[in-house]
């Protein structure tokens, strides 16, 4: 388990996923009013000096943002049914993809609402880095697949 390759992948995934979810990924900034907003997991919040003002819900990206580690977290354990941890993986790697669409989604709504223009973070690349190395994971996995099936024909 632990010293397959896929294993380094899918924990690589946990761990992405996991500093994905607890840091702000996106932010809003109206230039007429000098506003900023910011989008974490919590929400979207106006940013001001005395504290982050809590204005929108985000809860279907903060779910999804959940999910995705705990999914690749069970995934490593299930090493003995491969076929299982593939369609597991094929799983996550739609849930990043839906990640992204609902991400726009929330920013693009956000900044009709708030007339802002909205920036990305740098953890916003995080789920494409985990949805290649979701791919190497299946890979990898597929190889030990192929590998059992042939010392299987052999015996």
């Amino acid at each position: 388990m632990i010293q397959r390759i896929q294993t380094l992948y899918l924990f690589l995934i946990v761990a992405l996923s996991g500093f994905t979810l607890f840091s702000p990924v996106a932010g809003l900034f109206n230039k007429t009013e000098a506003l900023e907003y910011v989008v974490n997991y919590r929400g979207i919040f106006l940013v001001q000096p005395t504290g982050n003002l809590f204005q929108e819900n985000v809860w279907a990206l903060t779910a999804i943002s959940a999910i995705i580690p705990l999914i690749s977290l069970l995934t490593i354990f299930l090493y003995k049914k491969r076929l299982l941890q593939i369609r597991l993986t094929i799983f996550n790697i739609v849930l990043m993809a839906g990640y992204y669409g609902l991400l726009f989604i929330y920013l693009w709504l956000a900044g009709e609402h708030y007339h802002a223009e909205w920036f990305l973070e740098i953890v916003t690349a995080f789920p494409l880095i985990n949805i290649i190395l979701g791919f190497l994971a299946i890979r990898a996995i597929g190889k030990d697949e192929a590998l059992v099936k042939s010392l299987n024909r052999l015996r």
